[in-house]
């Protein structure tokens, strides 16, 4: 663990066993390095419209994201693919057509919750 004086700061107590525990949890308890990747794919407007709108609907194809995007099916199906690689959206197979939905994790969860919020 790092040490827990710092010379540029100025204070008059330290708790050790506060920061002692603070510094556990954050080295030993959160993944802050994926959660932050997670934001990162997620804050892209275009990634978030296909989020909100999987959030909406089960299941869509990608000419159904495409239509209600305005954008075209190659843009989305690159968007797609990030989403798919950050585990947030499934895919399946009928004939030529590929459907997406999202997966059930606590960050889709949280997404949800936002976007209940914005209602």
């Amino acid at each position: 663990m790092t040490e827990l004086t710092s010379e540029s700061c100025i204070r008059k107590n330290v708790d050790v066993p506060i920061l002692r525990g603070l510094q556990e949890q954050l080295h030993e308890k959160w993944d802050l390095e994926n959660l932050a990747d997670l934001l990162t794919v997620a804050g892209n407007e275009t990634r978030l419209k296909i989020l909100f709108l999987l959030a909406n609907q089960p299941e869509l194809c990608v000419c159904d994201l495409a239509d209600v995007t305005g954008m075209t099916v190659s843009s989305i199906s690159h968007q797609l693919s990030k989403l798919r690689a950050h585990g947030l959206l499934s895919k399946r197979r009928e004939g030529q057509t590929i459907f997406y939905r999202l997966l059930d994790t606590p960050f889709v969860a949280f997404l949800k919750q936002l976007f209940e919020l914005e209602d």
